[in-house]
């Protein structure tokens, strides 16, 4: 298997990172949601006009995990999106990884990188809204990160009922 290079985003990207976070955030949780909802959604969050602003955007950060030249993980950190306290915080929005790079050390390169990040611009915490159903988040147990608080934080179309 090749080596996993990173590196941050940039406008170039913005298409192939939208179709790779569109792919993971459904394969994730698109069963949660109605279709009309989950259409909306990612037609709202997840194309390239979107992801493009957002790579321009200075508070905004993109770090993309790259195997042969293809985007096999990424992270989005920026400034809080969440009615929280954030005096001297960031937050990490997004960290997703290709199926084939989960147990490779991919995400905690990843997350390691955000929150080095955020220590650079002098943030004293970093937040990282995560639904409490998502299986798939073993990465904070494994960093042992600490819940500090739980919160309604609607980040995603509607969820079933």
């Amino acid at each position: 298997m090749s080596e996993i290079s990173y590196r941050d985003a940039s406008a170039a990207d913005a298409e192939a990172l939208a179709a790779f976070a569109e792919a993971t955030f459904t394969d994730t949780f698109g069963h949660l949601y109605p279709p009309e909802d989950l259409a909306a959604f990612v037609e709202a969050k997840y194309r390239a006009p979107a992801i493009g602003e957002e790579i321009a955007d200075p508070a905004t950060r993109y770090v993309l995990a790259l195997r042969d030249g293809a985007i096999v993980g990424y992270c989005k950190m920026g400034d809080v999106d969440m009615d929280v306290d954030a005096t001297a915080a960031l937050e990490l929005h997004r960290l997703y990884v290709d199926t084939s790079t989960k147990g490779t050390g991919v995400a905690k390169t990843l997350m390691d990188d955000a929150l080095a990040w955020a220590r650079s611009k002098g943030a004293k915490v970093m937040f990282l809204s995560v639904w409490e159903n998502n299986a798939r988040a073993g990465i904070l147990q494994t960093l042992r990160l600490r819940a500090c608080e739980r919160a309604q934080v609607y980040g995603g179309p509607r969820r079933r009922s």
